[in-house]
């Protein structure tokens, strides 16, 4: 039964592309809207896919969900063809209107029409469009950003090389409410003026994460988990393997995912001679007694937004091997306490050489598992949604 909330708003939450996607951001779109409504809030979902479809996550029956997409206009379609021929700084105008015109025109006109409340926009392709529709209305936004900022407002590899989007990243900020981040640390990244407007609200640990109820037998297993992608690093994790195994016959290595890099990391498994002891186990949606046997936890990622396979890891008492530079897990893994972390850069491969240490110590991986789940208890549903109520109710005062 839904709860009665004296203080209910018309919350809208906006992705740029819902339909079918299994990725992280999606996942806490999903949830978050049923958090919400679940609180008593009217909740609309609006997002802008060229292709029909149901989001891949569940996603309650009283929650609204529109798609506000439509084709770029002929004059638009026409301007981008000229264009072409042109200067580059048209052609990044014109291919920044194709994408993004319409989408922001649709938002004005829901907004000035429906009138809601607060609009919550997940990951940069959305929060631009929201921040610049809702200026000038009665709307106040909360732009997410679940990774790195450096990484969502510098990288050109990250959401497209378009010049103007990313300055335009920036530059719609001063639209914001609040600017949501992960960690702390993470509103450091922005220029002064936005920083009395940074909130870090971390992901939370799924209750449906738990220890089986009959403990499952602890196996020689060194375990990953996610998207096969360049930015999870697994190739390293093979070629430091590789460099190792020959010492430790009895032991293997399951990678769980699935991902663009997927034929890359079979056929290194193949020249690195690994098939017996590494497997590609795919996707699986509940990988609590994985996490429960495995002996070690490796996670070699160039950097994370909030490194969730990490923390289901650590609070299932599994000791953890990563990069000491890697973002969104350096917040929780402590050398020496709940994992090893070790240089990316130098002679030596740090990774193997962690792998080698806890493979031979078992009275070591001991002692850093049991500090895993006191490392990560404060990243709760329970917290994650006193967070976002708290925020909620301080966007009352806020003067737009």
């Amino acid at each position: 039964m839904q709860k009665k909330n004296p203080d209910a708003k018309h919350i809208v939450l906006v992705i740029r592309l819902l339909n079918g996607r299994s990725g992280g951001a999606e996942r806490i779109y999903c949830e978050l809207a049923n958090i919400l409504e679940d609180e008593g809030h009217r909740v609309t979902c609006l997002h802008f896919d060229s292709k029909p479809g149901e989001p891949f996550y569940k996603m309650s029956s009283r929650v609204e969900r529109i798609n506000i997409y439509g084709p770029p206009s002929s004059w638009t379609r026409r301007r981008e063809f000229f264009y072409r021929f042109l200067w580059s700084s048209l052609q990044d105008q014109a291919d920044w209107d194709r994408k993004n015109t319409f989408f922001i025109k649709q938002l004005k006109d829901y907004f000035e029409l429906v009138k809601p409340d607060i609009a919550i926009s997940i990951l940069p392709p959305a929060n631009t469009p929201t921040l610049l529709a809702a200026a000038g209305t009665s709307v106040r936004v909360v732009a997410c950003n679940h990774n790195v900022p450096e990484q969502d407002y510098d990288n050109p590899l990250r959401w497209g090389a378009s010049r103007k989007d990313r300055r335009e990243r920036l530059r719609a900020l001063n639209y914001a409410a609040a600017i949501h981040v992960l960690f702390p640390g993470f509103g450091e990244w922005f220029p002064s003026h936005l920083k009395d407007r940074i909130v870090a609200i971390p992901n939370y640990i799924s209750p449906a994460i738990r220890m089986p109820s009959t403990s499952p037998k602890q196996e020689n297993t060194i375990l990953a988990v996610g998207r096969l992608a360049d930015v999870k690093n697994y190739r390293q994790l093979l070629t430091s393997w590789a460099t190792v195994v020959a010492e430790f016959p009895d032991w293997k290595v399951k990678i769980f995912g699935i991902g663009p890099q997927q034929e890359e990391l079979e056929n290194d498994i193949v020249t690195l001679n690994l098939q017996h002891t590494v497997e590609l186990s795919g996707h699986v949606h509940d990988l609590s007694e994985e996490y429960a046997k495995a002996s070690i936890f490796c996670h070699p990622a160039l950097f994370e937004g909030f490194g969730l396979s990490v923390a289901e890891a650590l609070y299932l008492k599994t000791p953890v091997v990563c990069y000491s530079d890697c973002s969104g897990v350096k917040e929780f893994v402590r050398d020496g306490y709940n994992g090893l972390t070790v240089q990316r850069s130098g002679d030596k491969d740090g990774l193997a050489d962690a792998l080698r240490r806890l493979m031979t110590d078992k009275n070591l991986r001991d002692e850093l598992a049991a500090n895993g789940p006191e490392s990560v208890s404060g990243f709760t549903l329970d917290a994650y949604v006193a967070r976002w109520k708290r925020l909620i109710s301080q966007l009352e005062t806020v003067n737009l």
